[in-house]
């Protein structure tokens, strides 16, 4: 018989439920990196080859697929399904591969570092 005092806060919460079963490096295969570099800020959409197969995928690729139906950044996709931003950079590599989704990457802003380069040369001079 199991007591109350031999349960971990982390084996069961507040409602009984219990955690994540399965370990991340399980949803990835044990890959902890995606070949494709992929920003935090990219923008990540489903394909319609992605949405009408949607159930050929397991539960967390699907979800995937499911979450990015509307372009979404692959941090807030992370944080939406829940899974590490290691884990979600393998399933959307993933994915691209198979055209399930693609990937919208934000075009580079202007680089201000020479313009700060100058005022703190200016600072200096004072």
């Amino acid at each position: 018989m199991i007591e109350e005092a031999d349960v971990g806060v982390e084996d069961v919460d507040a409602d009984g439920d219990t955690g994540r079963l399965i370990r991340p490096y399980a949803i990835t295969g044990g890959r902890t990196g995606a070949e494709t570099d992929i920003s935090l800020e990219a923008q990540i959409q489903a394909t319609s080859r992605g949405s009408q197969h949607l159930g050929a995928y397991r539960w967390e690729a699907a979800k995937v697929v499911e979450l990015v139906q509307t372009p979404l950044a692959l941090i807030e996709l992370a944080a939406r399904a829940e899974i590490p931003i290691g884990v979600a950079k393998v399933l959307v590599a993933d994915l691209i591969d198979d055209g399930a989704v693609i990937i919208h990457v934000p075009k580079k802003t202007q680089n201000y570092t020479s313009l700060l380069e100058r005022v703190l040369d200016g600072v200096r001079n004072l």
